[in-house]
């Protein structure tokens, strides 16, 4: 066994966890933030991984209660180590919050989080893989047929004929991209539109946000505000990408419109007047509320 005086000598390594730690430090998460009530997934319904491994204490010397007595096999053990989402791991190894969350605190809230689990066996597996539940099956998308409701309202958003063959083809293929983008990208969706509108920033009408307002203002990271830039160009319904702003490019979020003649910002409108709201749209997809009379 290792002696505190041989761990000292031995150079501190980041090491990966073990398959073996790693599946079991996954089950006894409950597929939930350790941190209490907080309800944010580890793996979401599109099977990728959100959460975050968090060292108890820290993996190098600059991290949060590292111990030097530790060797770098322990430091990957089943026993340092604890599932949280991004925001609450960005709290606990922060060295602002590190005299709140002591060695101490943060083993007993890995051990009151895992002991939900713990004994369940094969019925834990199985719950945590009935999680995975397809957020988009349960979307009901309504597609317009008239428009009247919104050419009444928004009387500019009336058009021709020719035009309004247009805008049909175009709100049904974006239905259909949008009906299956998970939850999570679309309510990212519905904040950027939302954002877009407060600002008053558009171009041409599509909503344009710059990241580093997005990422000021939704208190999210870069790399979570990539993958979600991501997760929209693949579903083909938005991008982060570089945009003309005056003279330069610059990088924001862009939200595709549902057509090009009819925006975000004409079903804001809308919204305003027929108490609907953007969440029924974005989120719930419920276009034929632009029918309703």
């Amino acid at each position: 066994m290792r002696t505190p005086k041989q761990a000292l000598k031995e150079t501190p390594k980041r090491l990966t966890p073990k398959p073996e730690v790693l599946r079991e430090l996954y089950l006894l998460s409950g597929n939930n933030c350790a941190m209490p009530n907080c309800k944010n997934v580890i793996i979401d319904s599109m099977g990728v991984v959100v959460g975050h491994i968090c060292h108890i204490e820290a993996a190098m010397p600059d991290g949060p209660r590292f111990n030097a007595d530790q060797s770098n096999n322990d430091r990957r053990g089943l026993s340092n180590l604890v599932l949280m989402c991004a925001g609450h791991h960005l709290q606990i190894d922060s060295k602002k919050y590190e005299s709140k969350w002591p060695v101490a605190a943060v083993r007993k809230l890995k051990a009151d989080h895992e002991a939900r689990f713990k004994g369940l066996n094969g019925s834990l597996e199985q719950r945590f893989q009935s999680e995975f539940v397809d957020s988009t099956e349960s979307l009901d998308p309504t597609e317009p047929k008239t428009y009247k409701r919104l050419e009444k309202l928004i009387p500019e958003c009336k058009l021709e004929e020719e035009d309004a063959a247009k805008r049909a083809k175009q709100v049904k293929s974006f239905l259909s991209k949008a009906r299956l983008v998970p939850q999570t990208e679309r309510d990212f969706m519905l904040n950027v539109i939302n954002r877009a509108i407060r600002l008053n920033r558009s171009s041409e009408g599509t909503v344009l946000v710059h990241v580093d307002d997005i990422r000021s203002a939704f208190g999210i990271g870069p790399t979570k505000l990539k993958n979600l830039g991501d997760a929209l160009a693949r579903y083909g319904v938005g991008d982060v990408d570089l945009y003309g702003v005056g003279d330069t490019d610059e990088y924001h979020v862009r939200v595709s419109n549902p057509s090009d003649y009819v925006t975000w910002f004409d079903i804001n409108d809308f919204c305003g007047k027929s108490g609907a709201t953007l969440q029924d749209f974005v989120v719930d997809l419920r276009f034929g509320l632009l029918d309703k009379i």
